[in-house]
């Protein structure tokens, strides 16, 4: 019997166990909201009480609907720095830009949420007029990130080929694809600074396959909260069918890793789990 179901199973949680949710979003949208009409303080407190009741150490996110054509993204990166400053030790920033905006204007906004110290990058061109993937402005984005070895997930990279190729002109440039499918198999198995969030919804053994063609390692906790359920992403790791070994890796000590990398830990993560991080994924 797996320690991790048994804990889960009797409502104990994971204490035994770094979480770290890396999919996540937090703020207003058009179609769904996450704490709406709440300030930033009492968004902040919930935010934390969710976390808290469902064993999340951390919570990796980009702000609500704000990277929507329309909407002015720069914005939506101010919320979420508001939110970080209220929780630093709970919550990663994932920074967004529009790649429709001009070159110059994107690049300004990278400089400043660089320099207040963001490393990590949420993209959703497919929501942004479906700009390509690998159109200019997107590669000015790794351009910039691969300068600074920043961390990037995007929603979708639409297909295996644009990634394929984008991974290898960037191998400083940790890429995470933000919804698995089978599709990506082969992507995740060549390139070692390729990673997937599992948040989807798939037929019966979409996440087992996954597992056992690629490898465990490879995949990250996601759940797409607070649009969802934290659970909805923790529980299909816990009742997978791998090792719990196995499942402390895509539960948190991958994503650990990668966000190790970046300096932006908190100090009690590095304290509590950095001789895991290390010796799990170095």
């Amino acid at each position: 019997m797996s320690d991790i179901l048994s804990q889960w199973r009797q409502g104990q949680g994971l204490p035994d166990t770094l979480v770290i949710d890396g999919h996540g979003h937090i703020g207003e949208w058009p179609h769904a909201a996450t704490f709406p009409n709440h300030s930033v303080e009492e968004a902040a407190e919930e935010a934390v009480a969710f976390m808290d009741a469902n064993g999340l150490d951390l919570f990796c996110s980009q702000s609500g609907g704000y990277m929507l054509d329309g909407s002015d993204y720069r914005l939506g990166n101010d919320y979420l720095l508001d939110m970080w400053r209220l929780i630093p030790d709970r919550l990663i920033p994932f920074a967004n830009v529009n790649p429709n905006d001009s070159r110059e204007n994107i690049l300004a906004e990278l400089d400043r949420v660089y320099e207040a110290g963001i490393r990590c990058l949420k993209l959703i061109n497919d929501y942004q007029d479906n700009y390509p993937p690998g159109g200019p402005n997107m590669m000015a984005v790794y351009e910039y990130a691969s300068q600074r070895a920043m961390l990037i997930l995007n929603h979708g990279w639409r297909d295996s080929e644009a990634l394929n190729s984008i991974a290898d002109e960037f191998p400083a440039v940790d890429f995470i694809t933000g919804h698995y499918g089978w599709r990506q198999d082969e992507t995740l198995k060549a390139h070692p600074n390729v990673f997937a969030n599992i948040w989807g919804y798939g037929s019966m053994g979409w996440l087992d396959h996954g597992f056992r063609e690629v490898g465990a390692h490879k995949f990250i906790l996601g759940s797409d909260g607070f649009l969802n359920p934290l659970s909805g992403g923790i529980g299909p790791v816990v009742f997978a069918p791998i090792s719990d070994e196995e499942k402390r890796l895509v539960l948190g000590l991958t994503m650990g890793h990668l966000l190790h990398k970046r300096g932006v830990l908190p100090d009690w993560v590095e304290e509590k789990w950095g001789a895991q991080i290390k010796g799990k994924c170095e």
